[in-house]
C-alpha cells in the first residue's frame, strides 16, 4: 500500500508543475515547497503571532511536521493547506501561551509621515493592532484578507463553521477599525 501512496504523491507532483519531467523523492519536493511557500508562511505567522523570529521558528515547526506527514498526503495542495494549518496552530499555542503569562504589547506611536518606499511603520502599527485582537478574530480576518483564503478554506483551517468564520471576521474587522481610530493609525 505504501508504494500506492508514493506513486500517487509522485504523480501529482509531475502533473501539478511543481517539479520536472521526473517523479521526485519526499525530500526534493519538500525543497520545492520550502522555496514557493516559506516565505508566505512567515508572512502569515508574523500576522498572527507579531513576532518575526516566532513565526521563523513555527514555519521551520510546520515543514519538520509535514516532514512527518508526507506518506499520508495524497496532493501538493494538501500539502499546502497542512502547513497552513500547522502554523496557524502552532501561531495558536504561542498566543495561549503568552496570554497565559500575561505579556502585554506596547502600543506603537500613531502613524508618520507618508515615504516613497514601503510604509515599514505603518506595517508594524497594523501588526500591533491585530495583536490586540481576540485569537479567533485575528485568525480569521488574516486567513480571509491577508491569505486570500474563500470562507470554506478558513473554516477548514481553523476547524470551525462557515458561519463561525463570517460573523468572526465581521466583527474582527470592526474591532481591528476600532483600535486603528483610537491609535490614531491610518
Amino acid at each position: 500500500m505504501a508504494a500506492t501512496w508514493r506513486a500517487v504523491r509522485d504523480t501529482e507532483l509531475y502533473m501539478s508543475g511543481i517539479v520536472g519531467s521526473e517523479p521526485v523523492a519526499r525530500d526534493e519536493a519538500i525543497a520545492v515547497l520550502w522555496q514557493q511557500q516559506r516565505s508566505q508562511l512567515v508572512r502569515l505567522a508574523v500576522g498572527l503571532t507579531g513576532d518575526r523570529d516566532a513565526a521563523e521558528e513555527i514555519v521551520q515547526e510546520a515543514f519538520a511536521a509535514l516532514l512527518g506527514r508526507w506518506r499520508f498526503l495524497r496532493e501538493v495542495s494538501a500539502a499546502q493547506a497542512y502547513l497552513q494549518r500547522v502554523v496557524v496552530n502552532q501561531a495558536r499555542a504561542r498566543w495561549r501561551a503568552r496570554r497565559r503569562t500575561h505579556v502585554v504589547a506596547t502600543v506603537l506611536p500613531g502613524r508618520r509621515e507618508q515615504t516613497d518606499g514601503p510604509d515599514v511603520d505603518a506595517q508594524l502599527d497594523m501588526l500591533t493592532a491585530l495583536g490586540r485582537l481576540p485569537w479567533s478574530k485575528r485568525a480569521c480576518v488574516l486567513l480571509r484578507y491577508y491569505a486570500d483564503l474563500s470562507e470554506a478554506q478558513t473554516a477548514a483551517v481553523l476547524g470551525i463553521s462557515v458561519g463561525t468564520v463570517k460573523s468572526q471576521t465581521a466583527k474582527g474587522l470592526r474591532q481591528l477599525a476600532a483600535v486603528i481610530d483610537e491609535q490614531g493609525v491610518r
